[in-house]
């Protein structure tokens, strides 16, 4: 009698086993962003939803024009790095704004506003 063949595998190793995962995450979150892309409403509505965040926090020193009390931000074409730096560190003339005063969730929207304005690139 021949012995039987074991039909269980054996597991890859640890680091093809990493691969694995990275990979399968990796397709999921492209799989996930196709499908928002998808589905997101027009660029006009996604930058309409942070205009009320960027007029409570951002508005009163950066009017549409008025350079009086803080730069017009219209055609900056800061890099959402450079910008994001700015808004949470500060400058010498721009106190920072910290996360109690706007979210992370917030400051992507207004990032979203700020882009079709373009002062973010």
């Amino acid at each position: 009698m021949a012995p039987e063949r074991s039909t269980v595998q054996n597991p890859p190793p640890p680091s093809r086993r990493r691969w694995i995962l990275a990979a399968t995450a990796l397709g999921s979150m492209s799989l996930a962003v196709a499908l928002m892309a998808a589905t997101a409403p027009p660029v006009e509505a996604q930058a309409a939803e942070g205009v009320p965040q960027f007029n409570r926090a951002c508005g009163r020193c950066h009017p549409h024009g008025d350079e009086d009390t803080g730069p017009d931000l219209h055609n900056k074409n800061l890099s959402p790095a450079a910008m994001t730096k700015v808004i949470r560190e500060g400058t010498k003339r721009m106190r920072p704004v910290n996360a109690t005063k706007l979210s992370d969730a917030d400051l992507a929207r207004v990032m979203v506003f700020l882009r079709s304005i373009h002062a973010v690139r």
